[in-house]
């Protein structure tokens, strides 16, 4: 994993940490979880990011009908 990647990762969940009940969808994160971080990324980097989460199994995508998928922390009960 590159370092933006990383560094977005990380940063995607703090924020769910600190926001366990939130969810939004790629371009929401990418628009604003992150870049009110002050960090300047593309969405393409912020969707790596959140592959890398879903793969190690901290971050879930739930998929929504007739809309674009939410991304959430993922709990011990999920």
């Amino acid at each position: 994993m590159n370092e933006d990647r990383r560094d977005i990762a990380r940063k995607i969940l703090d924020y769910l940490r600190k926001n366990p009940d939130a969810g939004d969808t790629l371009e929401g994160i990418s628009r604003w979880w992150v870049q009110n971080e002050c960090v300047e990324q593309s969405v393409d980097t912020v969707a790596g990011a959140l592959e890398t989460l879903i793969m190690r199994g901290l971050v879930r995508k739930e998929d929504i009908k007739g809309g674009s998928p939410l991304f959430k922390i993922c709990r011990k009960s999920d």
